[in-house]
């Protein structure tokens, strides 16, 4: 596997650090990531490396105030234009992978925030990928959501829309961990593995909050992609992998997740496929002591196979 990190010019002119996973042999699929809240594209390399091995292009770029971008270490946000501004970003570097990499098929995926971002982005006529793969997402109630918004409003009308409060964290993180007590830390709900949960919140490269801002697109997208008008100008016949942890509560313990399906499957689209991993939290790249990790990998590249492009037959002497 080989490593390159650049720098993606985002479509307002933005720089936004990068980074693609090569394969040694020749590419048979391109494999995009839109990563989680808090988190970089870096976390993702040890994925990249069991992909790599199948011939997949493994790429994305840090989220607007994550990871390697400009921003403060104590707050990720997107800026007000930010969460549009990143959709026409993901189909932009979309582009320039398909650019590169000529005829060769592209697979969007999106976890947790990203999950949101890339259904969005299904949702907003953009162009449409060979398929999507759509982890560790839920949907909530849309009474409940405009009323965390309303919360949330007032937040950043106080402190300001890049600015994170004590309530924007309580209910971003808090809320999330009040299923597994005792909690030996604020991140139990995202990882049962000790080693990488640890690893996870002493990296140099995580945000430590998100912004009342953030908070609020994000919600907003939440409300917005949980009706069966979102996916209606989707092909009918649109691959869609759904892939979550039997113990995330994002997706409400894989109910919320299994909504998701069902509001797909009402708006026509006909090959949705879900998958829950037994006792897997929200963060399942990262649940390696369990085993749930290698069983994501497998159903991932389960997915993922019949998008690989044939190899070209032997040429005769």
């Amino acid at each position: 596997m080989k490593k390159e990190l650049f720098t993606f010019t985002g479509t307002a002119g933005n720089s936004l650090s990068a980074v693609i996973w090569l394969p040694e042999k020749t590419p048979k699929l391109l494999f995009q990531i839109t990563h989680g809240m808090t988190e970089h594209m870096g976390r993702y390399e040890k994925l990249a490396e069991k992909l790599t091995e199948q011939g997949i292009v493994t790429a994305g770029f840090d989220l607007p105030g994550h990871g390697r971008n400009p921003g403060r270490p104590d707050c990720a946000s997107f800026g007000e234009a930010g969460w549009t501004q990143t959709l026409a970003d993901i189909q932009a570097f979309s582009e320039q992978l398909t650019s590169r990499f000529l005829g060769v098929p592209l697979v969007l995926m999106g976890f947790s925030l990203g999950s949101f971002l890339v259904r969005d982005y299904l949702s907003s006529g953009y162009t449409i990928p060979s398929a999507a793969v759509i982890m560790g997402t839920g949907t909530q109630p849309s009474l409940l959501l405009s009323g965390i918004k309303k919360l949330v409003e007032r937040e950043f009308k106080k402190e300001g829309f890049n600015n994170t409060t004590p309530l924007i964290h309580k209910l971003s993180f808090e809320t999330y961990n009040q299923k597994f007590k005792p909690a030996g830390t604020d991140f139990d709900w995202l990882c049962s593995d000790e080693q990488e949960l640890e690893a996870y919140m002493s990296d140099p490269l995580r945000r430590a909050n998100i912004s009342s801002g953030l908070f609020w697109q994000l919600l907003d997208a939440m409300q917005r992609t949980a009706q069966p008008e979102a996916y209606a100008s989707l092909p009918k016949e649109f691959p869609v992998l759904l892939l979550s942890g039997a113990a995330d509560p994002v997706g409400s313990f894989g109910e919320g997740v299994k909504t998701v399906a069902k509001i797909m499957k009402k708006a026509g689209m006909n090959n949705v496929q879900l998958k829950l991993i037994a006792h897997a939290r929200h963060d399942v790249f990262h649940e390696l002591q369990s085993g749930a990790a290698d069983e994501m990998t497998e159903l991932l590249l389960s997915f993922l196979h019949s998008f690989l492009i044939a190899p070209e037959p032997p040429s005769l002497p």
